[in-house]
């Protein structure tokens, strides 16, 4: 395991910001993404999985402390996606299948998760701006599981699509050996 520096410890809490400034946006404008794991995705991209899933878990604390009483219920669903991506990263999936359908099955395990979570702990309704459509599906006599699942999986699937779009589009740009 490489050595952690004071420098890279400024870079995570850097990008640990990035994650607590995306969720706030998302929870104060009510728009249906999450945008809580920009920094994470940069961080698994920079330095390994491991880190980052610490990163996840970090910043989910961080935002239920200071805004979001949901974020530390969902830390697992961030975790557990961030752990995908690292491996998917790590045994070159992006490279041997388009993007957007490793994103897909990346997603999934997380999106199952949180929808349990979103489900049955809070019964579909978070701080997300997705839970007015889950209200809305709810409401058009869908199975509430089904309702929550359908919303959390296409809500994460954008989210982390759009995020690994631009954290990857940025890490191919900076010069790692500067950092």
């Amino acid at each position: 395991m490489q050595k952690i520096r004071t420098k890279d410890l400024v870079i995570i809490g850097i990008l640990m910001t990035v994650n607590v400034a995306g969720s706030f946006i998302a929870v104060a404008t009510k728009v249906p993404l999450l945008l809580d794991h920009i920094g994470t995705m940069m961080i698994c991209l920079i330095f390994g999985w491991k880190l980052a899933v610490i990163s996840a878990f970090a910043s989910s604390c961080i935002m239920t402390i200071l805004f979001d009483p949901y974020a530390l219920p969902f830390a697992p669903t961030g975790m557990l996606m961030i752990f995908m991506v690292g491996l998917f990263l790590e045994f070159n999936i992006f490279n041997k299948l388009t993007t957007p359908f490793a994103m897909a099955l990346a997603v999934l395990p997380g999106a199952i998760l949180g929808a349990i979570i979103a489900g049955y702990i809070f019964g579909g309704v978070t701080s997300s701006g997705s839970s007015i459509i889950v209200r809305f599906l709810i409401n058009m006599k869908l199975n509430p599981a089904v309702a929550v699942f359908i919303v959390q999986y296409f809500m994460e699937y954008l989210d982390r699509l759009m995020s690994f779009y631009l954290v990857n589009n940025i890490y191919k740009r900076l010069n790692l050996d500067t950092l």
